[in-house]
């Protein structure tokens, strides 16, 4: 009689487990219904990376990441430095490794750049069919395909107006003018800035008013200090590792200021 009576007592109680099991497992579904946090990264030649060389990451960085998406101009996709770019990679690589380790979580990455750019022109909020209105419908397209939260942007910029004076002299305002109408037009006005710092040792022949940009850079947002890393032969474009250090620079830089804004909440 016992064995009988336990019989339908463990099925019973087995179903209800698996019940619960179901109930609150994570399913794909209930996961693209969370609002991604996401990081907007942009600028130029150093952004898009093209100096570097995909073999020479580290192993940890080659391949898709667990915890990092980004988003291709159609679809989020598993962020991976050989999906990402046509050839070589910036910062983001390194970047989202290490934001989404210090976040516990998944982030999402959008990334928009081209060699050759000035904040002046190609990068111009006021220029139509600019880079910068290319970026913004790119972001538009990304919030229509899963629901995201932008945190902030990093922007590797600033070489293309160092070559002209008056680029170079108007980078302050253009800058300012970019960081409000991204905020503006992205509907984030807490969105939090931070650049990279031109380096010191750039050629003066051909960018003769780099320490104009400096300036604007260090005075009208948060920046990172480039100085120290790796570059190429032209001692302009960052190495692999050069690449690397940026990202982990910015991730430390961008997690000090998330932190800092949540405390003054």
């Amino acid at each position: 009689l016992w064995k009988k009576a336990m019989k339908p007592t463990l099925l019973s109680l087995a179903v209800l487990l698996l019940a619960q099991w179901v109930v609150f497992m994570p399913t794909e579904a209930s996961a693209a219904d969370e609002p991604l946090p996401v990081f907007l990264c942009v600028g130029g030649s150093n952004m898009s990376g093209g100096r570097s060389k995909v073999e020479e990451l580290p192993k940890e960085l080659k391949g898709e990441q667990a915890k990092a998406l980004f988003f291709d101009g159609t679809q989020w996709l598993p962020l991976s430095a050989e999906k990402m770019n046509k050839r070589g990679f910036g910062s983001e690589v390194s970047f989202a490794a290490s934001m989404s380790q210090k976040l516990g979580r998944t982030i999402g990455i959008i990334k928009h750049s081209s060699h050759g750019t000035s904040l002046d022109t190609v990068w111009s909020p006021a220029t139509p069919d600019s880079l910068y209105g290319e970026f913004i419908r790119k972001v538009e397209a990304a919030r229509k395909a899963r629901p995201i939260t932008i945190i902030g942007v990093i922007m590797v910029q600033g070489s293309g107006d160092s070559k002209d004076q008056k680029k170079a002299e108007a980078y302050a305002a253009n800058l300012q003018a970019w960081i409000q109408a991204a905020r503006k037009d992205l509907q984030t006005p807490n969105l939090l800035f931070v650049c990279s710092r031109l380096r010191a040792g750039q050629p003066k022949e051909k960018f003769p008013f780099a320490n104009l940009v400096r300036q604007a850079q260090e005075s009208g947002s948060e920046f990172v200090d480039c100085d120290a890393l790796e570059v190429g032969d032209d001692e302009v474009h960052f190495t692999a590792k050069g690449q690397i250090d940026l990202g982990r620079l910015f991730a430390d830089k961008l997690h000090t200021m998330m932190s800092k804004a949540e405390g003054q909440r």
